[in-house]
């Protein structure tokens, strides 16, 4: 009995293995026992088995013990279980792809699904250790995967019997069968056998499974689509530079490989999944007219199904730390000599393949994806409809649409007795009728192959993320954070993900060369907040620009791909910036904390549509430049080598000139082989993705910290902008050559509003200590740039915006602290705006709702009208805006007042709205009731499917007969996203972020009573001043080339108001209520516009040193060497200007524009033209003998200022004669010091002359020499000629006397024959 079971596994386990044979067979018949020792497996059978790719080859595998165990009496309910104790696998890469032709050994035996395959489908496996051993010609790793663990789960993926694990759907001739594979730890360690300086690649995971759903059909064991889902537990990561170089330069040798394969396998396999799909969408309605008599069966397996083939990855939390090595690829600057540590942490971080998705199907059935939530679905439809319609268009201009103009001929014929009509025709008809043929069945063809189109798409979802600020040997602090998400702040609710990225890649399955629409890739972004960091900025962009270089080294030849012609759009929903102060002023109770910039809908596009980022809006923003002079004058502040701001590109953009490549007129419908040469998958790839359109709708930015106030104060009132932006890096280029009047990027930023900012003493502080940092940022970026480029210019830079009228206002402290004004002076420059609706608050400003707004806001802005807000954790009192329904992130709130605007508007989850600023109020407690009534709103109705499902089988029958046996109604947690979960991880996470939330809604909540009595405590009594400067028509220019960067502005008029007392809570108050409104209902009046310029500026930032490569030796240690490398220079220019203010405002301005430190001095020119001051003395006065306040009165034709680098300011009647008494006035002092000045120049300028004179003595001997040698090298070859021309003379003459000594020989021989013949 032994040997006959012996002799049957030694019959089906030879075609799998090399040596095997009896003695190795250890066999228990009755215990249902056994074991295989030191097995050595065929690796042909077994490449071809595993399905592995073809770039891949097994070369050898072995295993040094197998055991199995079967439960005869138990075979249908309990599983046989094999365990293999060590497994090693060596894998090579090929050079070529192999063939992938399954062998007659390897080949599945076809048949109905049976009982041995309800076996084989069912057993579990263990494996102890197995070691995979990679090889490519790039580098070599080793693979160590220990405990493996592959059971048969239920489909809520919990341990059950074997037929539990089985979902069979008779009526579709189905079945899903569920396995889990788990394994305890991964070691990877990979290293590089090309470049040995490489560091090896270390990679250690914790514990892992791996969830796969088998769909196969019963006919024929067929596989029909799987689901692989691979779900990894907390992963710590360090990696440092050279061993991301390491893994780069992996990735890269194996890129080409596996591309080339997985085109080959992909059209193959989507070929077979479109022959299925016929088949899905008949039984699709076939369930339509069945569904009332459905089964319960049916509809868990229709739950349960897996409709397409798909691949994902989950991890609950990834920590990478990322360490930068010693060596050039670090940052010059002094916090950073020494290296430093960045950490990344990331929040359920999951990723999703669909490599067969039919693309004009819908994604209703992909796990976790809700159509409705995702933008991009209605953006990727309106594409494709929109490039069919292209294409059957081009395809309808060469197809003629007629009537015949005259009746056929008719002629009967008798046949068989029966009459017959015949038409009798021209040529020209019948070729007509030929040519119609042609034409509909080439228009068919093209609407066939737009059926079969298909997609692969990736998707990326981080549900929270955080990115912390760089850590050094010298800041050990603890760890801040530098990027993440807005969680907490924003109150988001737990579903909701951080960032959602995909990437959308079309084709079709067979080899055809038909048109594609270009790939997609969109991101959405929930709200985030970024913290400004000099440090963190500097490291990231060496670290980032070190592995750039490293690659680019590797790679000389990149040759230019076609993604790289990708459509992208980014979305951002509400990010903030925030600026916070490095130092701590305590003594200073009005200095803030942070400067918070914040933008309601961020939206960055290289694509142009109708809804904001059209031809249209582009030619909008250059009329508006057009409009300005300094953007195209040549005269002050323009210079003949300055940059053109509104280059030729924006134009031919807007034409849609600058195509890629050029549009078929027409195609040839006529002929099919004709059309098939005529199209290629670019085809319809023409326009330019280089320009590119950055849009904030709106931006806002707010104070914070102060500890006078407990509330943001407004910086920045809420203003829309749109920035366009064109680059010469685009490998899709199509930027021409303008006689170096081009940058490297070039935008425009097209301002429509108006733009109002407050500012006083304490926030004017803070500016200039942020523009330090920023100063300071931005010179160290160019020299880590250049330094690890290796180039000695890193580009230019120009941008361009025209304000059409800019609103400062300046607080300051009153001169009359005991009277108040109570507002009155107030309504002088904040004009009345009773008949504009009020506004919505939002973090402590005023955004506003738009002219062009979607909504109606006038019903649900009234609930706001109470002014009352909540306390946020952080103890800062601020209202956070609520989002009405929006393109990005469809949060719907479920008010009386919302659910009427929604109503009246007809507006629904999918519609996407043109201005996402529809409706905004109280951020903070809208999120939660907007997401619960989200949830409930996209909640499939799911009331006749049970949550707690159990399967039976029937063992006297091998179909597998099932039935429910419990149902629990309460319960509807859905199947496919249990497949994602993990029972141990969900409790624990649920229970922090159940008991976080009871702490935050314990410290949030505050009744209106209690805030009412906060807020009259903290109310400031304080009386300000104000002064209001409205410039119109202010054109701002900024370029910088390499260090140097100069600004230009121009304005054409100003005009000012003033307000001597007010209250400062009432100030704020009027600002609040006025400025959204104001700007909202703003407009410009063409009778205050003027043509001509009353200011005009320009500051030059130029380098001091004579070259870059002398700044890299430089040691800024001490940041004050950073300034004196840089010269400033002001060149300012106003004329015309006729202004009224009074003395106490031109008092509080000075006082405001104090600095708290002694800075270097500005040199600047200043030329005054026509200007009348009007001075009003408010001041109290000082003698009581004072008749009264006498104005004064200022009157300038020419005025010339200008101040030199020691300080000194000197006042001129006009320009030209501070030139020519510039050396004249001089003193004796300052003659002296440039004396000392010029001699010490002189002295440099000897030593350089003196080495220069002994390089040149160094070079004349040097040419002496060379000259001598060049002489004699003259010499020896005139020898060597006549040398050569006396050898050939020689020749010459032997030749001759050889000629000569032959006509010798034969006339000698011809007198020897005669006398021979004579004398016969």
């Amino acid at each position: 009995m032994v040997s006959i079971i012996k002799n049957q596994l030694l019959k089906h386990l030879s075609r799998f293995t090399k040596n095997l044979s009896a003695e190795k067979i250890n066999l228990s018949t009755f215990k249902g026992e056994g074991e295989l020792s030191d097995l050595e497996l065929n690796e042909i059978v077994l490449t071809e088995l595993l399905e592995l790719p073809t770039w891949l080859r097994l070369t050898n595998a072995w295993c040094n013990r197998v055991s199995f165990r079967i439960q005869w009496t138990q075979l249908k309910k309990v599983p046989i279980v094999l365990s293999l104790d060590e497994v090693k696998i060596i894998v090579e890469t090929c050079e070529e792809l192999r063939t992938n032709t399954p062998s007659a050994a390897a080949a599945p035996v076809p048949g109905k699904y049976s009982f041995i395959h309800k076996i084989i489908d069912g057993i579990t496996i263990n494996v102890n250790k197995v070691i995979v051993i990679f090889k490519s010609p790039a580098f070599t790793a080793n693979i160590e995967i220990s405990r493996i663990l592959v059971d048969s789960k239920n489909p809520r993926w919990k341990k059950a019997e074997l037929p539990m694990t089985r979902l069979k759907e008779p009526e579709k001739g189905q079945i899903l069968i569920f396995k889990e594979l788990e394994w305890q730890t991964v070691r990877i360690e990979a290293k590089s056998t090309v470049d040995k300086n490489l560091t090896p690649l270390k990679l250690l995971t914790n514990q892992a499974r791996c969830r796969i759903v088998i769909k196969k059909r019963l006919s024929d064991c067929f596989v029909m689509g799987s689901r692989i889902t691979i779900i990894l537990d907390d992963l710590l990561w360090v990696l440092t530079d050279s061993q991301l170089k390491a893994a780069l330069h992996f990735l890269d040798s194996l890129s080409g490989l596996v591309e080339k394969a997985t085109e080959v396998t992909r059209k193959a396999k989507a070929a077979r999944k479109l022959e299925e799909l016929p088949e899905y969408r008949a039984q699709l309605a076939q369930q339509a007219r069945v569904k009332d008599r459905e089964s319960e069966i049916s509809k868990i397996f229709a739950m349960c199904d897996v409709v397409e083939t798909s691949y994902h990855f989950l991890s609950h939390k990834i920590v990478l730390h990322l360490s930068d090595d010693c060596g050039p690829g670090r940052s010059t600057h002094p916090n950073l000599k020494d290296g430093g540590a960045l950490q990344i942490c990331l929040e359920k971080f999951q990723v999703d393949y669909y490599p067969y998705h039919l693309a004009k199907l819908d994604r209703k059935h992909w796990p976790k994806y809700t159509e409705a939530d995702i933008p991009i679905v209605l953006w990727q439809d309106q594409a494709l409809n929109s490039f069919k319609t292209k294409f059957l268009d081009l395809l309808d201009k060469n197809i003629t649409h007629h009537a015949p103009l005259s009746r056929a001929n008719k002629v009967y014929t008798f046949v068989q007795g029966a009459k017959m009509e015949n038409d009798v025709t021209s040529p020209g008809a019948e070729n007509r009728r030929m040519s119609n043929a042609h034409q509909a069945n080439v228009k068919s063809f093209a609407v066939n192959q737009f059926a079969k189109l298909m997609t692969t798409c990736v998707i990326m979802r981080i549900e929270d993320f955080t990115i912390y600020r760089v850590t050094t040997s010298k800041r050990k602090l603890m760890l801040k954070e530098f990027i993440s998400g807005d969680r907490e702040h924003m109150q988001l609710p737990e579903d909701a993900k951080i960032i959602h990225a995909e990437f959308s890649y079309f084709y079709y399955p067979d080899d055809t060369p038909f048109p594609l629409p270009p790939p997609k890739f969109y991101v959405q972004v929930n709200p985030i907040q970024i913290y400004f960091d000099v440090d963190s900025c500097l490291w990231f962009n060496s670290f980032v620009l070190n592995l750039h270089q490293s690659l680019l080294d590797s790679k000389q030849d990149m040759p230019n791909s076609d993604l790289t012609y990708i459509d992208v759009k980014i979305e951002a929903i509400l990010p903030r910036v925030v600026f916070e102060s490095s130092k701590e002023y305590h003594a200073q109770r009005d200095r803030p904390k942070s400067l918070t910039f914040q933008v309601t809908r961020a939206t960055i596009t290289n694509v142009r549509s109708l809804e904001q980022s059209s031809r249209a809006d582009l030619a909008k923003c250059v009329d508006s430049f057009h409009m300005g002079s300094l953007f195209f004058g040549s005269d002050f502040p323009s210079r003949p080598n300055d940059f053109n701001i509104v280059t030729q590109k924006f134009l031919d953009h807007i034409a849609a000139k600058d195509n890629i490549r050029d549009t078929p007129t027409e195609l040839d419908a006529n002929n099919m082989n004709n059309f098939l040469c005529q199209i290629s998958r670019e085809l319809l790839w023409t326009e330019a993705k280089d320009v590119w359109c950055i849009s904030l709708d709106p931006v806002w930015g707010d104070f914070h910290g102060a500890r006078a106030s407990t509330k943001p104060i407004p910086f920045l009132d809420a203003v829309p902008i749109t920035v366009w932006v064109h680059m010469n890096m685009d490998p899709n280029s199509t930027i021409k050559k303008e006689e170096n009047r081009n940058a490297d990027i070039h935008a425009l930023a097209h301002i429509s509003n108006l733009v109002s900012v407050q500012l006083n003493h304490y926030q004017y502080l803070f500016l200039l200590r942020l523009a330090e940092d920023a100063g300071e940022l931005a010179s160290f970026l160019s020299m880590d740039a250049n330094r690890i480029m290796k180039v000695d210019n890193n580009g230019s830079l120009i941008f361009g915006a025209l304000i059409p009228q800019l609103e400062a206002t300046f607080v300051m402290p009153s001169q009359y602290p005991g009277k108040e004004s109570s507002g009155g002076d107030v309504e002088s420059f904040v004009p009345d705006s009773s008949s504009i609706g009020d506004d919505i608050l939002i973090g402590g400003s005023t955004a506003t709702v738009w002219q062009h707004s979607t909504f109606s806001m006038s019903h649900s802005i009234q609930s706001v009208g109470d002014g009352s807000r909540k306390i946020l954790p952080n103890g800062s009192r601020n209202a956070m805006p609520e989002m009405s329904s929006s393109c990005s992130m469809n949060f719907v709130p479920q008010t009386v007042e919302n659910k009427a605007v929604a109503k009246m508007n007809n507006q629904t989850f999918s519609n996407i709205p043109n201005n996402f600023n529809a409706g905004l109020f109280s951020m903070k407690k809208g999120f939660n009731s907007l997401m619960t009534s989200i949830d409930s709103a996209l909640k499939t109705n799911v009331d006749d499917i049970s949550d707690s499902i159990s399967i039976q089988s029937d063992a006297s029958s091998e179909s597998e007969k099932y039935v429910i046996i419990s149902k629990d109604s309460n319960e509807r947690e859905n199947f496919l996203d249990s497949m994602f979960n993990v029972m141990d991880f969900e409790a624990n996470t649920k229970r922090s972020v159940e008991t976080a939330n009871e702490a935050l809604e314990d410290d949030c909540t505050v009744t209106s009573s209690s805030n009412h009595s906060l807020t009259s405590s903290c109310r400031r009594k304080d009386i300000v001043s104000i002064t209001t400067f409205k410039l119109n028509k202010v054109e701002f220019l900024q370029q910088s080339v390499g260090y140097s960067s100069s600004i230009k502005l121009q304005v054409c008029n100003i005009v000012n108001d003033d307000c001597n007392s007010i209250p400062w809570d009432e100030f704020q108050a009027k600002i609040k209520s006025k400025f959204s409104s104001r700007s909202r209902a703003w407009s410009e009046n063409p009778s205050t516009s003027c043509t001509t310029t009353r200011v005009k500026l320009r500051m030059d930032h130029d380098l001091v040193l004579p070259s870059s490569k002398s700044l890299m030796e430089m040691d800024f240690s001490d940041k004050d060497n950073l300034k004196k490398i840089f010269r400033n220079f002001v060149d300012m220019q106003v004329s015309d200007l006729d202004m009224t203010m009074s003395m106490s405002s031109v008092i509080g301005l000075a006082d405001l524009a104090e600095d708290e430190i002694i800075p270097i001095p500005l040199p600047m020119e200043i030329n005054l033209i026509n200007i009348q001051l009007h001075l009003n003395e408010d001041r109290p006065p000082v003698n009581i003998t004072s008749p009264g306040p006498i104005p004064l009165d200022l009157k300038l034709s020419k005025l010339f200022i200008c101040r030199g680098d020691d300080g000194v300011f000197q006042i001129y009647p006009n320009k030209e004669t501070s030139v020519s008494n510039s050396f004249s006035s001089l003193s004796v002092q300052e003659n002296d010091s440039l004396n000392q000045q010029v001699s010490k120049q002189l002295k440099l300028d000897n030593d350089e002359l003196r080495r220069r004179l002994l390089a040149f003595e160094r070079v004349s001997e040097e040419n002496r020499l060379l000259r001598k040698s060049k002489e004699e090298t003259d010499v020896l070859r005139s020898c060597l000629t006549s040398s050569q021309e006396e050898v050939s003379r020689l020749l010459d003459e032997k030749r001759n006397l050889l000629d000569e000594i032959k006509n010798l020989q034969d006339r000698l021989l011809s007198d020897k024959s005669r006398q021979w013949s004579s004398k016969r």
